[in-house]
């Protein structure tokens, strides 16, 4: 294993006020800045006391020793590997809403050629975040609240396949509950269903940022796919 082909970072040891013997720590306490030494270790110390976890099958087939070569580069304060966490940290997150911000353009031009050869452009609408909504059947109840709770039931498919990956009728017609506004669904649902007054039937065409991402969920929906759902909202409480 080569840390260098994981992270192009250097590979942070915390030390403790006390190490102990015979673990990677220990060996890590030894060097200073510069410093490139060659360890030889047990494995089961350096599982047991720096890794805290069973020694791997194919190790313990390979012997008992393990080898590791390192070359000490700096030697940060708790307070400074703190402050180079925070950076890294929005670094990514600076990173990944760029890519969002991107992919959010994608998306759009994929809805609206959806909209126009659907014959919909005058009755799609927007939200202020993004998702966009058409109202098939408009209920006579009142908008949901953030904090209220709703009951939707719905049909889940992939704007590019339409494939269905989830619906009420493959969990016993049961409406899903969910507090609006409080993260407990994708960011599209959170959007698209405050806009719909109680008893409305639509149709949700949400971007991928607002939905799973570039992560995508499991096998049925692939990283950065625009999801299509047919909802409906039969309850407010």
């Amino acid at each position: 294993m080569d840390s260098r082909q994981m992270r192009p970072e250097p590979l942070p040891v915390p030390l403790g006020p006390t190490v102990p013997r015979g673990s990677i720590e220990e060996a890590m306490s030894l060097l200073l800045p510069g410093d490139s030494a060659v360890f030889r270790f047990n494995a089961d110390t350096v599982f047991t006391k720096s890794l805290r976890q069973p020694v791997p099958p194919f190790i313990k087939r390979s012997g008992n020793a393990l080898r590791l070569t390192v070359a000490a580069k700096q030697l940060l304060t708790p307070a400074q590997m703190e402050a180079r966490q925070k950076a890294m940290l929005d670094e990514q997150q600076r990173q990944l809403k760029a890519r969002a911000a991107k992919q959010l353009v994608k998306d759009d031009a994929l809805i609206l050629a959806y909209i126009k050869k659907n014959k919909l452009t005058t009755k799609a609408k927007k939200t202020l975040g993004g998702t966009w909504y058409v109202i098939t059947l408009r209920g006579k109840g009142a908008l949901p609240k953030t904090g209220q709770t709703v009951s939707v039931k719905y049909r889940g498919t992939l704007l590019a396949t339409g494939k269905e990956f989830d619906s009420t009728a493959k969990h016993g017609n049961t409406p899903f509950d969910f507090v609006l506004g409080q993260g407990q669904v994708i960011k599209g649902w959170d959007q698209g269903i405050a806009v719909l007054p109680k008893g409305s039937k639509a149709v949700l065409l949400i971007p991928s940022p607002l939905g799973y991402g570039e992560r995508g969920a499991g096998g049925d929906i692939p990283a950065n796919s625009v999801l299509r759902f047919e909802v409906e909202l039969v309850g407010v409480k």
